[in-house]
């Protein structure tokens, strides 16, 4: 069992490896890695591959990669939206469909618009595909053991049992993590970031800003689950938050004045550089913004020493246009040793990030147990 889920995670985190790599990376032998490989295929959990030829002596190592037929869906819940999308195993993700609401939705209607979708992705399923289960990314506190949403304060869900609610509509398991967590499991696994062991990842949506903290390789969770509130930390300011404190971080770094710059950031190209560029009142925002997000990043420096921040979501405006500020603000903040130590960097899997983070929760019992599987 300990063997199996060892193989079947190597190939998911790096999604293609050689038999030679996996026999290097295991320690096993290479019969033991052969007969291995071939349970997974056998329960279409990975596919294998002859190498590419190439001028060696000998037979090439096959190469074996996740399989697409065992799926996960991933459900993320805003103050304007329902997102759902399906991701392969590898963190491939095949499709997103976002559902827009006339209002902010209730767990009852985050609900009935994710049972519809997995509906709809059940049927369109090719043959031998399957969901395996479902990832729910909550932009609130989420009780992890029991996938339970105590308080998502901007969609103003109280106690709600969101995970139980879901499966029990769609007859599949349902696992329900903060939004900000799942970006930093996407991020530290999947991110093309060097020595992400020590981590920040900060998430900006339109339900706010949260943050996951990635410690010595693992995920800092809280004994609850509730750790990474970072945008309930006080910047300074009097204006009052949904969580019922004044002055948070999301009430001063909002995703609203900054919405064309996302898009032509999301949107760029070399010959369209020029009208990327932020106007004179965006500019006053930027560094409005930046400096109130320098507080809070520059209190997590000195508290946590990471080594890497990655901004999310609409945050990754900063550092394509808001370096300089950003940087002098966290100088203002921080304590020189640990500055010097960390990079801040955008999250380099764009819009799929919850998609992929949210999945890692349907695929880890697969993971864990693949002979169970």
């Amino acid at each position: 069992r300990r063997n199996l889920s060892s193989v079947l995670t190597l190939v998911h985190r790096h999604r293609a490896l050689s038999r030679a790599e996996l026999t290097r990376r295991t320690g096993l032998s290479r019969s033991t890695v052969k007969d291995l490989v071939e349970e997974l295929v056998s329960k279409d959990l990975v596919d294998e591959s002859p190498a590419a030829s190439v001028s060696q002596v000998g037979r090439p190592s096959p190469i074996v990669r996740p399989s697409h037929r065992i799926v996960a869906v991933a459900v993320t819940p805003e103050v304007d939206a329902v997102t759902v999308g399906v991701v392969a195993m590898g963190g491939a993700v095949l499709d997103v469909v976002r559902r827009p609401t006339e209002r902010i939705p209730t767990a009852a209607d985050t609900v009935a618009i994710a049972a519809e979708a997995i509906g709809a992705i059940r049927q369109r399923l090719h043959a031998g595909q399957s969901v395996t289960a479902v990832g729910v990314a909550v932009p609130g506190l989420v009780h992890g053991p029991d996938s339970a949403v105590q308080l998502a304060p901007n969609l103003d869900w109280h106690d709600v049992e969101i995970g139980q609610m879901l499966s029990s509509a769609t007859e599949l398991p349902v696992w329900a993590t903060n939004d900000a967590n799942a970006g930093a499991v996407a991020e530290h696994v999947f991110g093309n970031h060097h020595h992400p062991g020590h981590m920040i990842y900060v998430n900006g949506g339109p339900s706010g800003i949260g943050a996951g903290f990635v410690v010595a390789g693992g995920l800092l969770e809280g004994v609850a689950g509730y750790a990474g509130e970072l945008g309930h930390t006080y910047v300074g300011g009097g204006e009052p938050c949904h969580c019922g404190s004044v002055g948070c971080l999301e009430t001063e770094v909002t995703q609203a004045p900054l919405t064309r710059l996302l898009a032509a950031l999301d949107d760029a190209t070399e010959a369209d550089d020029a009208t990327q560029q932020p106007s004179g009142a965006e500019r006053d925002v930027l560094g409005r913004q930046a400096r109130s997000l320098g507080i809070a990043l520059g209190n997590a420096i000195n508290m946590l020493n990471p080594g890497l921040i990655v901004l999310g979501g609409f945050l990754r405006v900063f550092p394509a246009y808001a370096a300089a500020v950003l940087r002098d603000e966290l100088a203002r903040h921080t304590m020189a040793a640990p500055r010097n130590l960390v990079r801040v960097v955008p999250a380099t899997l764009g819009s799929d990030t919850l998609m992929i983070g949210a999945a890692e929760l349907a695929f880890a019992p697969v993971l864990a147990d693949p002979g169970r599987f």
